[in-house]
């Protein structure tokens, strides 16, 4: 015994458990990346009851708003992983990035075009509008609700800041970008059940934003843009079919919440005539 033993209990070594005992194969989702987005944000939502917070407290609670970051970032992830594997300009514009080989060496080869966005963070607005802008060549509408919720997300992503890297403590560079009121004090992120709600709103705000803007992108691409480029043919029609199919949120339509819900033979019909295509 010496003073080298004097200030907390020694424990010891523990052996990490095996590797494989912390994941699991699943099959590969065959939902649409928004209807993903809707069922990971509506879990964490529905299982934090106010009676949770009592419970189990703010701590806790800090990891379920992490995981409505996550579940955003992840769409994004799934959206631009397919928006590459099937949209010729950002196949053509992205050509010089780099991507980690670790995700191609290990990653299954049908999952390659997501796996380029593996190492990549969502979690601020400013990685989103860079990441956008690299790998699809779109730039966000400046009056369109996605813009508009880009400083509301970005809020959220500096508290996840807090949560995930200093114990809910605000460093001083988030505290700077949310214009806290200067405090000689700690400050602390906060959490209640009606603040998560919020925070889950923002985010399915957000989200759904995103996807109808890059929805109308790559159908106003199909339409005209890929066809001035050499490799269009008429095989290409289908993919208008694929570009729906990824970007339609099965829940809302079967909760008829989707503004203009018609079947996809009545879509093909508007877009036909809205751009005069045979």
């Amino acid at each position: 015994m010496t003073w080298k033993n004097s200030v907390c209990m020694p424990t010891g070594t523990f052996i990490c458990p095996a590797v494989d005992d912390f994941v699991a194969e699943i099959d590969q989702s065959k939902q649409s990346a928004i209807d993903a987005f809707y069922i990971t944000t509506t879990e964490i939502a529905t299982k934090a009851t106010p009676e949770f917070f009592d419970q189990y407290g703010e701590n806790i609670a800090g990891l379920l708003f992490v995981g409505l970051i996550s579940a955003t970032e992840n769409y994004f992830r799934d959206i631009l992983g397919v928006i590459l594997s099937i949209c010729p300009i950002s196949q053509i514009h992205s050509a010089d990035e780099k991507i980690q080989l670790g995700s191609l060496l290990w990653g299954p080869k049908n999952l390659h075009n997501r796996t380029a966005f593996e190492f990549m963070a969502f979690s601020s607005a400013k990685n989103v509008k860079e990441t956008l802008q690299k790998f699809t060549k779109h730039t966000i509408a400046q009056n369109g609700g996605w813009n508009a919720m880009l400083d509301e997300y970005d809020k959220l992503c500096e508290f996840r800041h807090a949560v995930v890297h200093s114990g809910h403590i605000i460093a001083g560079k988030n505290a700077v970008k949310l214009r806290l009121k200067p405090s000689r004090r700690v400050m602390k992120f906060k959490l209640s059940y009606a603040l998560l709600q919020s925070a889950a709103r923002v985010c399915t705000c957000f989200v759904q934003a995103a996807n109808n803007e890059l929805f109308e992108m790559l159908v106003q691409r199909w339409a005209v843009e890929w066809r001035k480029l050499p490799s269009w043919t008429q095989e290409q029609e289908i993919l208008l079919k694929t570009i729906h199919e990824s970007f339609l949120s099965k829940r809302d339509k079967k909760n008829k919440s989707i503004l203009n819900g018609k079947s996809y033979p009545d879509f093909l019909d508007e877009v036909k005539l809205q751009f005069s295509l045979t």
